[in-house]
């Protein structure tokens, strides 16, 4: 018995770093999704290019499906599943659930305007998912909300003088490299890491008409700090007629030797065209 033992602690080494299984299982990389995309003037755009590919920051060059919108500004895609014939076993381990973009473009120019999530065994439910395209610094942009990420809300009432109107609050990831402030970004003197960089913009919108097209009146845009690692969750809630909109954020603190990961909201109050500024709470 005594050299049993040490003979089945040999055999089963390999399984403590992780012990591959003949076990076939299917992962849902996207779940079934279906959205609406609409141009600055809230009407739905047509022709619009709809991709989703795998992992979440994907550049979209590489996408797995691909529809574009109708004349109604509606697309509909299936879900994307992939088959493994071998499981994995780590103990002590925690598999990430697959996570996948989808990009939203004209023709070929795709850009990444939502993040979400899969399954990693089995089907996930479906993403409902609403996008706005539009143009800031002469680019063209989209944003989405969906079941998992929340980069758009619109609602509210501004009132200046006798014209009145709502707004829409955009989330947006700009990739930068930080600019080097004594330890910045650098760990033990090494390089800084390039990082996404976080603006919250806010559109007033004017729309006379219910049923007529909305008009973009004002914009302004409300950078975060530069440490900020994650943005997301933006929200939008009036109390006693002061409208506020928040955004979840995580934010990157130094000491010595280590980074640390901060949470906190950021508030913003907004009043009539062009009138916005952070406050603590609202």
């Amino acid at each position: 018995m005594s050299r049993l033992v040490p003979i089945v602690v040999i055999l089963l080494a390999p399984c403590v770093a992780g012990c591959p299984m003949p076990i076939s299982h299917t992962e849902t990389v996207s779940p079934p999704i279906v959205g609406i995309v609409r141009g600055p003037d809230d009407r739905p755009v047509r022709n619009v290019a709809v991709a989703v590919t795998a992992g979440s920051g994907s550049t979209c060059t590489e996408p797995a499906l691909r529809d574009s919108t109708d004349a109604a500004g509606r697309f509909r895609l299936p879900a994307a599943q992939k088959t493994y014939h071998v499981f994995w076993v780590i103990p002590n381990f925690d598999r990430a659930m697959p996570a996948y973009s989808l990009c939203i473009g004209t023709g070929d120019t795709l850009l990444p305007a939502y993040e979400g999530l899969g399954a990693i065994q089995g089907d996930a439910p479906l993403d409902s998912i609403t996008c706005v395209q539009w143009s800031w610094r002469n680019t063209l942009r989209a944003a989405c909300s969906g079941n998992i990420e929340r980069s758009l809300v619109s609602g509210g009432r501004w009132i200046d003088g006798e014209e009145a109107g709502r707004y829409r609050i955009i989330l947006m990831r700009e990739d930068s490299m930080p600019p080097a402030r004594g330890l910045g970004r650098r760990v033990l003197n090494g390089p800084p890491r390039p990082h996404r960089y976080f603006v919250v913009v806010v559109q007033w919108l004017e729309q006379p008409d219910p049923d007529g097209p909305a008009t973009v009146r004002t914009v302004a845009e409300l950078p975060l700090r530069k440490d900020v690692e994650w943005a997301g969750e933006l929200s939008l809630g009036g109390v006693f007629g002061r409208w506020c909109a928040s955004v979840a954020t995580t934010r990157l603190t130094h000491t010595l030797y280590w980074e640390n990961h901060k949470r906190e909201v950021i508030t913003f109050t907004l009043g009539p065209p062009g009138k916005a500024h952070q406050v603590p709470a609202c």
